[in-house]
């Protein structure tokens, strides 16, 4: 005689569970997108010939995947405070890595690009170092990325607040 077993059915995880499965992947992937696709070799090499390190390289992605951008722009794009991205840039264009110039239409802003002699493998690593967010997008349904990219904003919205102090501030009874 056959046994009727219970239809499996499957519950939708807390947010403390999800919470949990998060906090173990979000450090795992961060590590591997950010070590998967070292620099090509004569950007590796004149970061070592200026001493350059991680925080020049995040700089040197971000330029090549918005440029031409402001140094306001990318200061915003890297969390950083203006001053603090002056100095990155300044050590970038010293090591030849990217070009400044005035804005021709506002003279007070200093765009960033790539330096020409570095455009080709920039390229080729940004194409490479991008590829498994590309894919991820990709792979999802137009819904599911559409709400993959929400919770990234919030999450960007949420960080931000409490980085400077206003998280909970609404919360208060």
């Amino acid at each position: 005689m056959a046994v009727k077993s219970k239809p499996h059915i499957q519950s939708t995880p807390s947010v403390e569970e999800d919470l949990t499965e998060l906090t173990s992947v979000f450090p795992m992937t961060l590590h591997d997108l950010k070590n998967a696709v070292p620099a090509p070799m004569p950007m590796r090499d004149a970061m070592e010939r200026a001493s350059l390190g991680n925080r020049h390289a995040s700089a040197l992605l971000s330029i090549a995947a918005a440029e031409p951008i402001g140094v306001s722009e990318l200061a915003k794009r890297l969390g950083l405070l203006l001053s603090s991205t002056s100095t990155i840039v300044g050590e970038l264009s010293r090591a030849g890595l990217v070009e400044r110039a005035e804005d021709d239409r506002d003279r007070r802003r200093t765009i960033v690009r790539v330096h020409e002699d570095y455009r080709d493998a920039m390229d080729g690593w940004i194409e490479v170092a991008l590829a498994p967010i590309r894919d991820t997008l990709e792979r999802l349904s137009p819904q599911a990325r559409g709400h993959f990219m929400e919770g990234w904003r919030i999450l960007q919205e949420e960080a931000a607040m409490h980085a400077s102090g206003q998280a909970g501030v609404d919360c208060e009874a």
